[in-house]
């Protein structure tokens, strides 16, 4: 058991991006979500403008935030004395700290921008920006596909379209080479320590324990792969909540938008039950049996198949229905559908959040079986990621039978409807904190 979680935990690492394009993923709720759309526009500022005027209520939250997640997160790993945010400093210095104090990667940039959404804004060919202007990753982000607009400190700009564009950021690298065996010098500065889980070696892996949640494994998964425990959503999220209620109490709009983004990220990754649930559909004596068989490596490979299958599937399902404007597509409908809901709580990603995503888990599993091709889902020996089924997964799908593609979108707006519920409790609870003056 101890070998198939661990080797699930490795192979993952590249996966640990639960929805490719989290821009347009938001997109239709956020197009017409009340709280998003009656907003004026808001005034840009760079990161060190906001720090500089708000140094010393950042410097109190982040240290309130450090004394909260040593008491409320079992494996939290300290925040060394010699990263604490110096308010005395300023511009890039300023920055920096900030950066290295909230143990973000430092490496890429925070300068203001946003993506260019269809529908979303008209698009001035001028300002466009390269994605290896945000980015220092070059492989695997699915944003290279899209475009982006630089800003200026002083530009006024839709806050929609500032937290659409956000909540793809910690996907650019900020969550990239922070443990210390991940051959960086801020993984040996930062304190986490070693990587509990994932392949530090592959582009992407060491941000798995930063966008999975595995608040709800069984007694014996805890047992023999401790390691699964220690990550980091809560502890991002909560962060950024509380700054972007800072940000919105004290003026400054944009960064409140910008900071909610952020959080908004990893609502959106911890509602695929993916990065909830190591191994979906696997119970705990088939994973005995599994080892037992010598069948460790054929259990991982199905179950990484079954995952990029169902993430390719909803990212060209969504890009295409947003790219022609197509809001009644039932996957687009459900992320905009409005809901009351409850409100936003410390505890709504462990208690609610991925709970939700890990009871989902096996029916999501058995819908991917039963709607997709056997080789994509059920053969150990094929690899989906990069083949070309890959690229034509919607053909491929609706050439399975009759009801496939009906029956995978099914599947896929189920998980998009818990995304859509939690992300408007997010973002009204953070309006309706920031607009309380702080004390």
């Amino acid at each position: 058991m101890g070998w198939l979680v661990n080797g699930c935990a490795v192979l993952f690492a590249p996966l640990a991006i639960a929805w490719s394009d989290h821009a347009t993923l938001a997109w239709p709720l956020l197009r017409i979500m009340p709280e998003t759309t009656v907003q004026e526009s808001v005034l840009v500022e760079t990161l060190p403008e906001f720090l500089a005027a708000e140094s010393e209520s950042v410097a109190a939250l982040l240290a309130q935030h450090e004394l909260w997640a040593q008491s409320a997160l079992p494996h939290y790993a300290r925040l060394p004395q010699q990263l604490v945010f110096d308010a005395s400093l300023n511009n890039v210095a300023l920055e920096r700290s900030f950066l290295e104090a909230i143990r973000v990667n430092p490496e890429r940039s925070y300068r203001p921008y946003v993506q260019h959404i269809e529908g979303s804004m008209a698009l001035a060919p001028e300002g466009v920006i390269s994605v290896s202007e945000l980015t220092f990753l070059q492989g695997t982000i699915e944003s290279s596909r899209s475009t982006y607009v630089g800003l200026s400190s002083g530009d006024r700009v839709d806050p929609a379209v500032v937290l659409a564009t956000a909540s793809d950021e910690p996907d650019f690298g900020m969550d990239i080479g922070l443990f210390s065996d991940n051959g960086t010098d801020l993984g040996l500065r930062y304190g986490f320590g070693p990587q509990p889980f994932g392949n530090p070696n592959l582009e992407y892996g060491s941000q798995a324990p930063f966008h999975m949640g595995f608040y709800h494994l069984d007694w014996m998964t805890q047992k023999v792969q401790p390691g699964l425990l220690a990550t980091y959503p809560l502890y991002r999220t909560e962060l950024y909540r509380k700054l972007a209620i800072l940000a919105f109490q004290s003026g400054h709009d944009y960064w409140g938008w910008r900071f909610m983004g952020w959080g908004l990220h990893y609502v959106g990754d911890l509602a695929q039950p993916y990065h909830a649930v190591p191994l979906p559909g696997v119970g705990l004596l088939e994973s005995l049996l599994t080892v037992i068989r010598g069948e460790v490596e054929q259990a991982i490979q199905l179950v990484s198949n079954r995952h990029v299958v169902l993430e390719s599937f909803q990212y060209q399902v969504v890009r295409s229905a947003v790219a022609e404007q197509d809001w009644d597509q039932s996957t687009l409908a459900e992320i905009a559908t409005l809901h009351e809901g409850a409100e936003w709580q410390e505890d709504t990603v462990v208690n609610r959040l991925t709970a939700s995503s890990a009871e989902a888990a096996d029916d999501l599993d058995a819908a991917l079986e039963t709607h997709a091709p056997a080789l994509l889902v059920a053969d150990p020996n094929f690899e989906f990621s990069g083949s070309p089924q890959e690229a034509d997964i919607l053909k491929v799908i609706a050439a399975h039978s009759e009801d496939a593609t009906a029956g995978l979108t099914t599947a896929v707006d189920a998980q998009m409807a818990r995304f859509s519920r939690f992300a408007q409790e997010w973002i009204r609870s953070i309006l309706i904190a920031g607009e309380t003056p702080a004390p």
